[in-house]
């Protein structure tokens, strides 16, 4: 067990993502959940739900998207900048690590640098060729 920490240490990042993304994911659910209960609410007592609360369903798909793009903008590309440049830090990071055996992570780091390298392409084509919902 000890080995697997140790060589494998860098897979409680990926993972530590997954558990937040579906952490959010579970926590919008619960959101959505309420604003319809309210919404049978007022239904149940005959009366006009508020605007707002209306609204703020009607946004519930783009809600998400927030953290990650940039939907406000009607430019282009650039939502993904900052993912991009994460991304592409840590892959020269790691690629380093395996080039000068800082910390003794040895040939690993340079499969991680790919990965890492690999997510970025991802990100900066997801930002270049985005398409967006109007």
């Amino acid at each position: 067990m000890a080995y697997l920490f140790q060589h494998y240490w860098w897979l409680l990042f990926p993972l530590g993502f997954f558990l937040i993304a579906g952490w959010n994911s579970f926590m919008s659910y619960q959101q959505t959940k309420a604003k319809i209960d309210l919404l049978k609410t007022y239904a149940a007592a005959g009366k006009e739900p508020p605007a707002s609360l209306v609204e703020s369903l009607e946004k519930i798909e783009t809600h998400d998207r927030n953290d990650w793009h940039d939907s406000d903008s009607d430019s282009g590309g650039g939502g993904n900048a900052f993912l991009v440049v994460l991304f592409v830090g840590l892959s020269a990071v790691f690629a380093y690590e395996g080039y000068s055996g800082l910390i003794g992570m040895g040939e690993e780091a340079y499969f991680v640098a790919m990965i890492m390298g690999v997510l970025a392409v991802a990100f900066l084509f997801g930002s270049l060729f985005k398409g967006g919902k109007k």
